[in-house]
Order: C-alpha cells, then sequence, then structure tokens
C-alpha cells in the first residue's frame, strides 16, 4: 500500500506540500485546495510546473479531492459538469486517474431514495468515458450517503468501471445512522474500493472529535489487516482533519478548503503520517 495526505490538511502551498511528504516518507500527495483555490481552479500552466516538480521528487498525485456534486441535490447541474469537465483536464495533466465526488447534501425532511441519487450520475458518466477517468464517490455525514451501506447502494446501481468509492472509517463516527466503520463498513464497500482516507474520532461529550489516527474509535488493526490480506494495493491517503492548538469548525468540516482549514495542520500531519507508518509496521 502507498501512503499520501490530503495537501491543504497542512498548507496551502505546493512546495510545502512536497517537502512535506518527503520529509513523512510518503509517496504521493491528494490535491484539495492549493494557493487558496480548489483544484479545478488552478491555471494549467502552474499544473504543469508542479507535475515537472513531482516528477523530479518521484511522487505521484493519487486523486484530486473535489467537492463535485457536494451541493444541494440537482442544483446548478451543469456548473457542476464543468467543474468536472476541468478536474479531468487537471488529471490529465497530473497524471491521475481519479476524482473524489459526493452525492449531494442531503435535505431537509426526507430521505432521497438511491434511484434517485443514480438518475443525476448519467451525464457525468457519459463525460468521465470520454475522459477515461473515474469517480470515486464518499461517504459523508452530510449528504445523502452518510455511511458506507448508503454508498454501496448507489454504487450498486452505477457503472463500476466508471464509479467507485472511498472508504473513509473516520467519517463513520460522524454518521447519524451510527454504522460501525469495521467491520460493517468495510464489508459494505469492499465490492467497489477505489482508494482510503485515514481519519481517526473519539466522542467528546457525545460529539465526534478528530485525532491522532489510532488513538481514536475507529479499529485501524482490523482495518488494515484486512486490506492486506484482502490484496487491497491501493493508496492510504491521510485527511485527518486533526489539529494541534486548533478545532475545525462544523464549516470547515462540512467544506474543508483554504488557509484557515490549513491552519495548524503540519506537525498534526507529522504526528498522523508517523502513526500511520508504525501501524504498518513500517
Amino acid at each position: 500500500m502507498k501512503l499520501a495526505f490530503i495537501t491543504d490538511e497542512a498548507t496551502q502551498n505546493f512546495s510545502e506540500a512536497v517537502e512535506l511528504a518527503k520529509d513523512c516518507g510518503l509517496q504521493g500527495l491528494e490535491l484539495r485546495s492549493v494557493n487558496d483555490m480548489p483544484i479545478d481552479g488552478i491555471a494549467p500552466e502552474l499544473l504543469r510546473e508542479w507535475k515537472r516538480r513531482l516528477d523530479g521528487e518521484g511522487l505521484s498525485v493519487c486523486n484530486l479531492a473535489s467537492t463535485f456534486y457536494k451541493c444541494g441535490l440537482g442544483e446548478g447541474l451543469q456548473e457542476e459538469l464543468g467543474k468536472l469537465s476541468r478536474l479531468c483536464d487537471a488529471a490529465d495533466i497530473l497524471g491521475c486517474e481519479t476524482i473524489r465526488g459526493f452525492a449531494f447534501f442531503a435535505p431537509m425532511g426526507r430521505k432521497v431514495l438511491a434511484e434517485e441519487l443514480a438518475s443525476f450520475f448519467h451525464d457525468p458518466e457519459r463525460l468521465l468515458r470520454e475522459r477515461g477517468k473515474r469517480l470515486l464517490l464518499e461517504a459523508d455525514p452530510g449528504v445523502n450517503t452518510t455511511n458506507h451501506h448508503g454508498l454501496a447502494e448507489l454504487l450498486g446501481m452505477l457503472d463500476k468501471e466508471v464509479f467507485g468509492a472511498i472508504y473513509d472509517p473516520g467519517n463513520d463516527v460522524f454518521d447519524p445512522l451510527g454504522e460501525r466503520p469495521f467491520p460493517e463498513g468495510y464489508a459494505a464497500i469492499r465490492p467497489y474500493l477505489g482508494h482510503v482516507h485515514i481519519k481517526d474520532a473519539v466522542l467528546s461529550e457525545g460529539v465526534p472529535l478528530c485525532v491522532k489516527p489510532g488513538t481514536g474509535l475507529v479499529d485501524y488493526k482490523g482495518i488494515l489487516d484486512a486490506l492486506d490480506q484482502d490484496g487491497y494495493d491501493g493508496w492510504l491517503s491521510l485527511e485527518p482533519h486533526y489539529r494541534k492548538d486548533v478545532i475545525l469548525t462544523q464549516g470547515q468540516m462540512r467544506i474543508p478548503q483554504g488557509s484557515d482549514f490549513s491552519r495548524g495542520g503540519r506537525e498534526a500531519l507529522r504526528e498522523s503520517a508517523v502513526a500511520l507508518k508504525a501501524m504498518l509496521g513500517s
């Protein structure tokens, strides 16, 4: 398994992210916001410069952590397709095959069925096929697929060649339906697994709080053993949402991006990388 981190968990500066990855002994970067811009807003010329730097350092871009479809249900669909097209352009330049997406913020007062959600992915599927990219959907407590069971139900209605899943066991600590990240969450999402995010959390007076991986409620020993036994050879990407002296706001957790989100993350990211490597025995 290869190790990476989502860059804005620690910095908005690309060069600093590269140096941090090297210092921590990681093999790649996952890009979300850089220079206080979402990755789909970065100029192609700058992306090409970054690719040359990454090639020189022996680092890869493992995924583009976009906010595609992290919006109101069915809102701004043409704008979202434009975003996805720009993300495909960025992925082409950076040599990346996958892009993260979601299944819309959950509306108040009603449950959205998987069949309705699936209907919104027909146009993205055509675009992704044309561009040779794969969209990896993530379960998130704020969207319609709050856990991995719900995400698996949706993915079962989509083409596995074009769509897959990000397994984020830490998000399950925030799940309003109370899914256990392992073994239940893992078992549900395993047929669709394309990428793994690493975060951990505890309940502080009943409220989830992110902590250094391996010190919270997520059974990372069980998860890492299962990934190894199942032959997973993809990426483990640190998205700890853990800070040394800062508590992230609900808004920052809902839409992570920008300098305020990155503040206080550098040393926490270093700690998280050391902890993950220790759990892997490396």
